[in-house]
């Protein structure tokens, strides 16, 4: 029997290869098209509610786990995370909501996510906390009693801020605690020229709270004092006591003689 060329064996076994890759794909198509599989897959959910009149103060979940009945290839889709929408959870009056309940998500992902079945549904965590929103505009001002000026200096211009007020928006818990006007410190020492630096705004620092301005523009003149300040002290005035008439002894009139 006549032997194959040599040069014909590693094309065999390309094909063979091929083949066995063909073979399982095959395979795979068809088991994945048949029904009654089941998976846990992380899947993304969305807390919507009016951002504008709360805000959340402790981390929102992002994802649930679920156990989900299905054909193999909607399993499949339902676990890639970048091709399925999130499902949407609303909370109407999130300030009286503490904990999630996980009943209510189950049947709220039934409706939303077709084509699969949800048996089972497990969040990592079910509390929530959330704070009414609140927005407040402070004004800014130099804190004039610590402004360090050298000897026979002074301020000879007004003091410009910019901006002139900070507005900050956040949970009522912290933005409660900052005042109404917030004092800025100038930290230069013995100033005796023109001052132009940009300062920091103090506030309580948080990432929950937004700020319009995180630093604001002071800007003054300074010059020299050439007279001298005397301090001028008001005289207490006396008040002398009045002194008090002597009443006048009024002489007895003389009864006249009646002529007869």
């Amino acid at each position: 029997m006549a032997q194959l060329p040599l040069t014909s064996q590693p094309s065999r076994s390309r094909i063979m290869i091929f083949s066995l890759i063909a073979a399982t794909v095959i395979w795979l198509f068809n088991e994945l098209n048949k029904g009654g599989y089941t998976l846990q897959v992380r899947y993304p959910i969305n807390l919507t509610y009016n951002d504008s009149l709360y805000i959340p103060i402790t981390p929102l979940p992002k994802t649930v786990s679920a156990v989900l009945t299905g054909s193999g290839w909607t399993l499949l889709r339902k676990s890639l995370p970048f091709t399925t929408p999130p499902v949407s959870y609303p909370l109407n009056n999130p300030l009286a909501v503490s904990t999630l309940n996980t009943t209510a998500l189950a049947s709220i992902m039934s409706e939303q996510v077709k084509d699969v079945r949800i048996s089972h549904v497990v969040l990592d965590n079910t509390h929530v906390d959330f704070e009414e929103r609140v927005v407040k505009t402070s004004l800014l001002k130099i804190d004039s009693l610590r402004l360090n000026l050298s000897p026979k200096f002074v301020v000879s211009s007004i003091i410009n801020l910019r901006p002139n007020s900070v507005t900050f928006d956040g949970p009522a818990s912290l933005v409660s605690d900052i005042a109404d006007t917030i004092m800025v410190r100038v930290p230069a020492k013995k100033i005796r020229g023109n001052y132009d630096e940009e300062l920091p705004i103090r506030y309580p620092q948080s990432p929950l709270l937004k700020a319009s301005a995180e630093r604001v523009f002071v800007s003054f003149e300074v010059a020299e004092y050439f007279g001298s300040i005397v301090p001028t002290v008001e005289k207490e005035k006396t008040v002398e006591p009045k002194k008090k008439e002597t009443p006048v002894k009024q002489k007895p009139k003389r009864k006249r003689k009646s002529s007869k």
